[in-house]
């Protein structure tokens, strides 16, 4: 009885074995086709190519398209909402075409694949080629399908609706490819259509326009003969780059005209902008100070004017919306004054610090609370976010843990949208690839596991280098987050987050990382690129440091491998916007410290710090003028370099006078920045020379020092209107900063 039982047990699971898995490939074979309506919209005909074009990438199996009728029963890929599904899942309900959500899930051997015709029936094919087969899509040009000599299911059941319904993932690598948008879910494009160059209409959830009020009515077009349709400040209508007078009925009647005719000849968009031009130069107007009080603040007579548009257009185009900005001075939500229905405001987080979640952080508390007002009002929030540094794209930003608590604070206020801005006008992001990836994954996903994501990132795309990687991604926590640190999206390379150590311990992780992957060019190359921002910070704090260890040449290697062109927004960000200027600027230094002058050291041996200084008063326009025509006023010891800043003086100058010791061989990097004039000497030879009535400038030298003492001389002198003395020393040693008082002494 026991021996039947066994065998029973046994023929049952051996039944159900046989019954419950189903093979989809095996040894480059298949017995399965992709069906799909003959009638299906061309999105879905794009789907049924790419689950096509995929599989045979990981099996060598390419299954043949075909209509329903076609396809064997237990062995068919059905792709799309259509009869075949209503026949197997009969309690299935066609979504809406422009709803992302889907479904994937088997009955017997057949798969089905469906969601909303233009996207979500392609999202179910990515879902499941991600998650069952285990393809990646990390970048335009690099795409993983692991090969498989078999592949087989039992159970298939999946369904997921995204976190956000408008997901824009704004770097130059989406937006200006549209198949790569598509697998990463980014809706803000269209999906490619069948022949090259060609996209499919209907498959973006697009955002007409930015700052479109000056586009709209320029004041080049309009200034000369209706000054009165721009913003008044100090008594005058601005004819630049101005604001619209917005409570200027003629105003309002032309916007309404502008923006009818660009919904009619680009009708492919969803949201069309009214948006104020990118300055504070808001108007000022009587009539426009009245309704800011009346309806508290600059949002307020925003929304009233941009309301009045919505209605003008809800008629012709019940389906469309009209977009407006929450931007600096209009951010904070109105009062007495609510949007229309067809009205989307777009909340901008650009003052916020990217390193700290809204509710833990001073500086993103008056965000937070803009973000839930609006919420209670809107109808529509959709949000513009900034998650790199603008003033310098490369520079390392350690926003990655918290890019998702950010992306749960605008689901959790209703957001429909996010716009995610990183480097739109070129590729010199940090990590750029990782960041734009882990970004897109948290848009469709807010609740995913980031730890886990960054994992799947860097062990994918960097291989054997990953988890270095990811240890750098540690440093860039422990280091650039420390206590007090906050970085918002305009920081400059010299700030203070980005100290020796974090550029020291970062270049040694990266040391690690290319040795690993030397063997791999590829992998190599991606390491490189990697650990740019770390070099560029070298060469831009201690070119000394930088040159010897070629921090140069692998940027160089880098802008030339990857097409970099732009290495920040712009000039007025307070970065070098021109790679070629960056590296023509290198050309300059390499030549100035190849012919850094040789100065021998003295032989002396002070033994007191301090610098000795002079003093002088009176008009004079050169530090030569002071030294022939005056006599000092003062003179002295002082611990270190400095001067008079006291805002009040004008018209006075300093000699000082001091050792300096190198404690290295080598070429040593001096630089000073002065207002007014300044020239510096060392072991007699003028170095440095900034003289002359100035506004704030620097000046660079290069001097190969032998270790000991030098003689230094800094003459400087102070016209009017400002005044600044800073020195800085990069040494061979490894100092980098300001010139320390540790190496002065007395002559």
């Amino acid at each position: 009885m026991k021996l039947f039982h066994t065998l029973l047990l046994s023929l049952l699971a051996l039944i159900l074995s046989s019954c419950g898995s189903h093979e989809l490939f095996k040894d480059g074979k298949s017995k399965y086709s992709i069906v799909l309506s003959q009638d299906a919209p061309e999105s879905e005909k794009y789907a049924a190519r790419e689950l096509q074009y995929w599989i045979k990438e990981v099996s060598g199996v390419e299954l043949p398209i075909a209509g329903l009728e076609s396809g064997k029963k237990g062995h068919r890929l059905v792709v799309g909402f259509n009869p075949l599904v209503q026949e197997l899942v009969p309690d299935a309900v066609k979504p809406e075409d422009r709803d992302d959500s889907f479904t994937l899930k088997n009955v017997g051997g057949d798969v089905l694949f469906w969601g909303g015709s233009l996207r979500g029936t392609l999202y179910a094919v990515y879902s499941f080629l991600e998650e069952e087969l285990g393809c990646r899509w990390y970048s335009s040009k690099v795409s993983v399908a692991p090969k498989k000599d078999a592949w087989e299911f039992a159970s298939l059941d999946r369904h997921e609706e995204p976190g956000i319904i408008i997901r824009d993932n704004c770097v130059l690598d989406v937006r200006v490819n549209p198949t790569f948008s598509g697998r990463m879910r980014n809706n803000f494009v269209r999906l490619p259509g069948e022949k090259p160059g060609e996209t499919i209409p209907g498959t973006a959830e697009g955002y007409w326009g930015v700052h479109s009020m000056g586009y709209l009515m320029p004041p080049s077009e309009y200034f000369h003969d209706h000054p009165e349709y721009f913003s008044l400040r100090d008594g005058k209508r601005q004819s630049g780059y101005a604001q619209l007078c917005l409570s200027n009925p003629e105003v309002l009647q032309i916007c309404i005209d502008k923006i009818k005719g660009v919904m009619r000849s680009e009708p492919d968009y969803l949201i069309y902008s009214m948006e104020q031009a990118d300055n504070r130069l808001f108007c000022e107007c009587d009539e426009c100070a009245a309704l800011v009080e009346k309806y508290g603040g600059q949002s307020g007579i925003m929304v009233w004017f941009v309301n009045q548009v919505a209605d003008a257009v809800k008629d012709e185009f019940p389906d469309k919306f009209i977009g407006t900005f929450a931007y600096q001075y209009t951010r904070h939500a109105p009062k007495d004054i609510v949007p229309r229905d067809n009205v989307v405001i777009r909340l901008c987080s650009i003052e916020c610090c990217m390193f700290h979640e809204y509710d833990e952080c001073e500086q993103n508390k008056d965000f937070l609370k803009d973000l839930k007002d609006w919420s209670a009002i809107a109808p529509h929030l959709y949000i513009w976010d900034y998650v790199t540094d603008f003033a310098q794209y490369c520079l390392p930003v350690a926003n990655w843990k918290t890019m998702a608590p950010h992306i749960k604070d605008f689901r959790d206020n209703h957001a429909i949208g996010i716009l995610e801005e990183g480097d739109y006008q070129t590729v010199s992001c940090e990590l750029r690839e990782m960041r734009s990836w882990v970004l897109s994954k948290l848009m469709w996903n807010p609740d995913a596991d980031v730890e886990a994501l960054i994992t799947d990132f860097s062990d994918g795309y960097y291989g054997a280098a990953g988890p270095y990687i990811r240890k750098y991604i540690d440093l860039e926590e422990r280091i650039l987050k420390r206590p007090g640190i906050h970085s918002d999206c305009y920081i400059d390379a010299s700030d203070s987050m980005y100290t020796d150590e974090f550029i020291s311990e970062g270049r040694k992780i990266f040391a690690e990382a290319k040795a690993v992957v030397a063997s791999d060019q590829t992998l190599l190359d991606r390491v490189e690129t990697a650990e740019m921002p770390l070099c560029f910070l070298l060469m831009h704090r201690n070119p000394v440091i930088g040159f010897k260890e070629g921090a140069d040449d692998l940027v160089r290697r880098v802008i030339q491998r990857e097409g970099i062109d732009r290495m920040a927004e712009g000039e007025w960000a307070g970065g070098v916007m021109e790679a070629k200027r960056l590296l023509d600027t290198y050309d300059q230094l390499e030549a100035s410290f190849k012919v850094a002058p040789e100065l021998p050291a003295a032989d002396v041996n002070p033994t007191i710090h301090g610098v000795s200084f002079q003093k002088y008063e009176g008009f004079f326009m050169t530090t030569s003028q002071m030294v022939w025509r005056e006599d000092p006023v003062h003179e002295g010891v002082l611990p270190w370099i400095k001067i008079d800043t006291d805002p009040e003086l004008d018209h006075f100058g300093y000699v000082f006078d001091c050792w300096f010791k190198a404690e290295e061989d080598g070429v040593h990097q001096f630089k000073i920045v002065s207002d007014d004039g300044a020239v510096l000497h060392i072991d007699g030879t003028e170095v440095i020379n900034l003289d002359g009535s100035h506004s704030p400038k620097s000046g660079v030298a290069f001097v190969n020092l032998k270790k000991g003492f030098h003689r230094l001389k800094l003459r400087y002198f102070e016209d009017c209107e400002g005044q600044m003395l800073d020195v800085y020393l990069a040494a061979p040693d490894g100092f980098n900063g300001p010139l320390p008082a540790s190496r002065l002494f007395i002559p």
